[in-house]
């Protein structure tokens, strides 16, 4: 059976088919999914234009005798029968000027309070990434957090209070941005002090440059000009990655795993699970516009739409408008789907492919479609994807 839905009349059709709870739960996914993709465009032109501008976290790291950090997951990880984690993206703490890129201090204390209630289990990436690739099980609400572009903020604001809370985190680090001495980036410095006070360290490429916009040499280039510079600084590179605007191609991310990183970042929306792919995973974004807690409380507790056979398979589009399209792994009835721009229409081929097709093309820059469904268990199941557009 061949099931095609327009727009918003999907949604409307699924609320008119729920109960009242359902709807309420509908209304406020449809919020956070719609919220989190205006946050992260926002985000990335934030992100853009700043450029130009200016006691140890249990089972994060281990500094090593010789000065360089392990960053492998330690045997005391705690276990369960997850087998996803959901890992948040931050920027600035406290910088009101860029409120795009930037969380309130009151906002991100009470996203701690919210963290630290004995509901969740925040570990280190790494201990993350290695529990997953290894098929070994998570505690429910398993939380990472990722912290993008080594803002001096992060170190006179948030560290300080995620120290207090004895919790871990990881900031990717793009080397020019230290070697140029910005005053509104951290210094090298401040870098090892965090790394010896066991926060992950990881990359972030040498000049915070669209990847996708270079050609293959001049990757590997800022790659290996920026692993010199963290082996001359910090005596190791990092094994964590993050594309610079979330954004990369196949040949990226190649060169991103032959550098020798074993994961890596995207800037996408959902949960990572066993069967993500390794070297673009997801991450839920940030900000003072949609950091509010009810955008974060589902963030937080929601789980993966398992999918495969995704099409486009390159996450630089060759094709435009996108024919966007995945095969689901596990039934689910209730899926909608919304793009960043265009209007979409839904066809669902049996029960299992889901194809998307746009009355048009999107715009240059970046391309993101969220869809979500609400599971049995009353939480919300994410498949996110962003794409570069040349």
């Amino acid at each position: 059976m061949t099931v095609e839905t327009k727009g918003r009349r999907a949604v409307f059709a699924f609320m008119q088919s729920g109960s009242a709870p359902a709807l309420r739960g509908l209304m406020l996914g449809v919020s956070l999914a719609v919220g989190l993709m205006l946050g992260m465009a926002m985000v990335f032109s934030q992100s853009a234009s700043a450029q130009s501008s200016e006691d140890k976290p249990t089972g994060e790291t281990t500094v090593e005798s010789d000065g360089s950090q392990s960053q492998m997951a330690s045997s005391e990880t705690p276990s369960g029968e997850a087998t996803s984690a959901v890992v948040f993206m931050y920027h600035r703490f406290g910088e009101g000027d860029y409120p795009s890129t930037n969380i309130q201090l009151d906002q991100f204390k009470a996203h701690i309070a919210e963290l630290t209630n004995g509901d969740y289990t925040v570990l280190g990436v790494p201990q993350i990434v290695t529990a997953l690739e290894n098929g070994e099980g998570l505690p429910d609400r398993s939380i990472g957090i990722t912290i993008d572009d080594a803002y001096r903020s992060v170190y006179q604001d948030a560290w300080p209070i995620f120290r207090e809370n004895d919790i871990p985190f990881t900031v990717f680090v793009s080397t020019e941005q230290l070697d140029s001495g910005y005053s509104n980036y951290m210094t090298w410095d401040m870098v090892r002090e965090l790394a010896r006070d066991g926060v992950t360290i990881g990359g972030h490429s040498q000049h915070h440059s669209h990847l996708p916009d270079l050609d293959i040499e001049a990757v590997k280039a800022e790659l290996a000009h920026s692993a010199k510079r963290f082996e001359e600084e910090l005596g190791y590179v990092p094994e964590i990655f993050a594309y610079p605007y979330g954004e990369a191609n196949a040949d990226v991310l190649t060169a991103v795993k032959d550098a020798g990183y074993r994961a890596a970042f995207g800037q996408q929306s959902g949960a990572m699970h066993t069967g993500s792919d390794f070297m673009y995973l997801p991450r839920f974004a940030l900000n003072e516009h949609y950091g509010a807690m009810d955008r974060f409380k589902l963030a937080a507790n929601s789980l993966p739409l398992k999918v495969t056979d995704i099409t486009p398979s390159d996450y630089t589009l060759k094709r435009n408008p996108p024919a966007f399209g995945f095969t689901l792994k596990e039934q689910a009835p209730n899926i909608a789907c919304y793009p960043s721009e265009g209007e979409a229409t839904m066809t669902r081929l049996g029960d299992e492919r889901v194809e998307i097709r746009l009355d048009g093309p999107v715009s240059s820059g970046r391309w993101r479609i969220n869809c979500t469904g609400m599971g049995p268990d009353s939480r919300w199941h994410w498949f996110g994807m962003l794409y570069t557009v040349p």
